[in-house]
């Protein structure tokens, strides 16, 4: 929840006087991976994401073996999810001040507080404040790092911000599939501390690329985003209220989140085992089977020449919300096929709610209103994994997968009333215009 085009703003264009033209928002755009640059920015994103999934697996599992505590551990994995509370403020700090003031110091702040929990929680008789301590900074240093890597993609890759976009969403789905991979394979060899220190090391990877040159250009003093935090915010807000698709994005995506969260992941890996008594190795085959469809969910967005966002959005609800209603079948194989189906539309229609706002959005603006999507779409992922569970013991887990079966085809309700208002909006162009140099 990306890097490229950076050297200081050598090679952007000096926008002419009068207005641009206006460039087909649909165009098909050359593939991101015949830039030289975009190769070694996506490198570098790689060897830090694979860290990240390493470290969101290793962590909770240490945890749960040293306390055997759930709690703690559910706690320790709300840390990620709560930091888009700061989404948001992040984002106004990048359109004021520029990407490069977040990238570098998240990750410094990420390393250092990596290097003070493996020095201090991780000994036999450690206490177990330092893991929420410092596990708390690595989010919010990662939550900035982040914030200013993905706003700086427009700026870097002003040609092709889109396609760039969503071939590091992509990458960053893979490497969802390779942590837990790397924490199997290592596990023996390394433990856990060997695997929280090579994730201490996977935060330099972006700072060398940054140093060969490839990192956000400078902002000039005087730009539309360097305002006040709230008059930026408020900004933000107008600016969204000018591109009325993703107001009506928002409507139709956030039963999807609510729906597609880790919490009906969990009820999901609950009925295999307790309705049909299937074996761990049996549901870690289903695993198998479901991360798959994810990576593909996310190509097949993420790696198209267009970005016709209607129809994805259109293609995905349906697909999900009919795998969802299938999935309260009392048959295991209907439901792992629809479990399988479902998680891979949850993963295209996730790819699509992230690129949206590089779409539809003026590059000066990017981060404030992509702060404000993050939090809007944000809470939904926090309550999933509370509602769910309580739901399951009110109505029973079928009744559940019913019930949001239905609530992700409402959806389509919003969508065929706002339909023609889901036309690309005449600010797409404008990211392709002024860049600041």
């Amino acid at each position: 929840m990306s890097k490229t085009d950076a050297g200081g703003g050598e090679g952007v264009d000096t926008p002419q006087d009068g207005p641009a033209p206006l460039s087909d928002p649909d165009e098909a755009k050359p593939s991101p991976w015949l830039d030289r640059r975009f190769q070694i920015f996506a490198t570098g994103n790689v060897v830090n994401n694979i860290g990240e999934a390493v470290y969101t697996v290793a962590l909770p599992l240490f945890v749960y073996e040293r306390t055997g505590s759930l709690a703690i551990m559910s706690l320790l994995a709300v840390l990620t999810p709560a930091t888009l509370l700061l989404a948001p403020v992040l984002g106004a700090v990048v359109d004021r001040y520029g990407a490069r003031v977040l990238v570098v110091p998240g990750l410094l702040v990420q390393a250092a507080a990596a290097i003070a929990l493996n020095l201090t929680g991780l000994a036999d008789d450690a206490p177990v404040w330092p893991l929420f301590v410092f596990g708390a900074l690595v989010q919010i240093g990662g939550a900035g790092y982040r914030m200013g890597w993905m706003t700086g993609v427009a700026h870097m890759f002003p040609d092709n911000p889109v396609r760039s976009r969503a071939s590091l969403g992509s990458l960053y789905t893979v490497t969802n599939v390779v942590g837990p991979l790397l924490v199997s394979a290592a596990l023996l060899w390394v433990g856990y501390t060997g695997l929280l220190w090579f994730n201490v090391l996977t935060f330099f990877a972006p700072i060398v690329v940054w140093l060969v040159g490839v990192h956000p250009p400078r902002v000039e003093p005087g730009g539309k985003g360097q305002v006040g935090l709230v008059k930026g915010l408020l900004d933000g807000v107008r600016v969204m209220r000018r591109a009325p698709v993703l107001l009506h994005a928002i409507l139709v995506f956030v039963p999807m989140l609510v729906v597609g969260t880790t919490g009906t992941m969990t009820l999901s890996l609950f009925r295999l085992q307790h309705d049909w008594d299937l074996s761990p190795r049996a549901v870690g085959l289903v695993l198998v089977a479901v991360r798959i469809a994810g990576v593909l969910g996310t190509i097949v967005v993420s790696e198209r020449k267009t970005f016709p966002f209607r129809a994805i959005t259109l293609v995905g609800t349906v697909g999900m919300g009919a795998a969802l209603l299938l999935m309260a079948s009392g048959s295991v194989h209907v439901f792992v096929a629809a479990m399988v189906v479902m998680f891979g539309f949850q993963a295209a229609l996730s790819v699509a709610s992230d690129l949206m706002v590089f779409k539809f959005v003026p590059a000066d603006a990017l981060g404030r209103v992509g702060g404000i999507v993050d939090l809007v779409l944000g809470l939904p992922i926090l309550a999933g994994p509370l509602v769910v569970p309580a739901l399951a013991d009110l109505l029973g887990s079928s009744a559940v997968f019913l019930a949001f079966g239905a609530v992700q085809l409402a959806g389509l309700l919003w969508l065929w009333r706002t339909w023609r208002q889901w036309a690309p909006s005449p600010h797409t162009s404008s990211r392709e215009e002024a860049v600041p140099a």
